[in-house]
């Protein structure tokens, strides 16, 4: 039987999965236009992104430099790796990966905190992410 902790770890893993299939869709122009505003949506209002650059960018920030990016990088590949659970201590779960992209090639270790939201998918919308460059992209 699955413990609540085990239960957790998976259902982290399994939305930092789709969040990605969704951004790798995005950026090889696959996916519906329509589809952003959920994809959006599944961060909360305070969202901050302290990307591998050390720049912070909030939700809005986001949304509008990621709505731009709709078939900026067709041939893109995002393999997720390595996902553990770090904490899951009240309405906060935290858990780490690793991020692998091809075409431009890049790797970048991540650290996300979700708020646990029974509206969202997955149960856990993302409130911040941290990324730091393993490799930088090439070129």
């Amino acid at each position: 039987m699955e413990t609540g902790t085990e239960q957790t770890a998976r259902t982290a893993a399994a939305e930092i999965e789709e969040h990605h299939r969704f951004i790798e869709e995005w950026l090889r122009g696959t996916a519906d236009p329509g589809l952003l505003g959920g994809f959006v949506a599944m961060h909360t209002p305070d969202f901050t992104l302290c990307g591998p650059d050390g720049g912070v960018l909030d939700r809005d920030a986001v949304a509008s430099g990621f709505g731009g990016g709709h078939g900026a990088a067709p041939g893109i590949g995002v393999r997720i790796r390595g996902v553990r659970l770090v904490a899951a201590e009240g309405a906060l779960v935290v858990a780490a990966y690793e991020e692998h992209q091809e075409a431009p090639s890049s790797v970048r270790r991540s650290t996300v905190v979700f708020a646990r939201d029974p509206g969202a998918r997955n149960g856990l919308r993302w409130k911040h992410l941290h990324e730091t460059w393993i490799a930088p992209p090439e070129g």
